[in-house]
């Protein structure tokens, strides 16, 4: 639950879909001048400093698909956030100084974001995009402080805070309680995926992995999974 959350990546596509009682609308690929919209994905790594990657020269992890984002993209030099999780994620989705948006802790309703917040899901949603949130939240577990009030018509993941399960974890699906499908991250990605393919237009993802948290969990030996790859 506390989190140093010092790499937030951007690239195209993603994530947190919100606002079920919202009146579906015909999918946009052009504003009002005829100008192409991009698809935007938002990545924030829970939990995951600058020394945490491969590119940042730790020879303890492999990280090659972040070290690509870099490498053919934007790196920063310099990037602020909050010590701990909630309030690093409600700057984020608002673009305002975490105290004035309700959010002091990571418990006892200190992680809460008000709810008259504007979200940049919100603003994108009025723009004609189609919004996704696939991960932990951590913002608030009910309405309307849940994402799907906060501007994510999908949301699949956990509200709360740390998650101690990563392998088919009790999870939720736009409020109603789903079971997980394997490992906690492929099972975000297939979700992600199938969104973008169902929408196959305009669209606003963001992702929100817990798993750089759990350095000191150790994989059953019969998945054949290595972590390394899966960053």
């Amino acid at each position: 639950m506390y989190s140093r959350l010092s790499i937030v990546l951007f690239s195209v596509m993603f994530c947190l879909i919100g606002c079920q009682e919202k009146k579906e609308e015909s999918p946009k690929t052009a504003d009002s001048s005829g100008e192409k919209k991009p698809n935007i994905v938002l990545i924030l790594a829970d939990d995951q400093g600058w020394g945490d990657l491969s590119s940042s020269g730790n020879t303890d992890l492999k990280t090659p698909n972040i070290d690509a984002i870099a490498k053919y993209g934007v790196s920063f030099d310099n990037f602020y956030v909050q010590p701990v999780c909630s309030p690093t994620r409600a700057e984020l989705l608002t673009g305002r100084h975490f105290p004035r948006t309700g959010v002091y802790s990571t418990s006892a309703g200190g992680e809460r974001m008000d709810y008259d917040e504007t979200t940049l899901a919100e603003i994108l949603n009025n723009a004609g995009y189609q919004t996704a949130a696939y991960g932990k939240w951590h913002n608030g577990t009910q309405p309307p402080y849940h994402p799907n009030s906060q501007g994510f018509q999908d949301f699949y993941g956990f509200a709360s805070g740390h998650w101690g399960n990563y392998f088919s974890p009790m999870l939720e699906h736009n409020g109603q309680p789903v079971n997980g499908n394997g490992f906690l991250v492929d099972d975000l990605t297939e979700h992600a995926l199938n969104f973008i393919e169902k929408i196959g237009t305009i669209l606003f993802f963001f992702i929100c992995p817990s798993t750089p948290r759990i350095a000191l969990c150790k994989c059953p030996t019969n998945t054949g999974i290595d972590l390394r790859t899966k960053i």
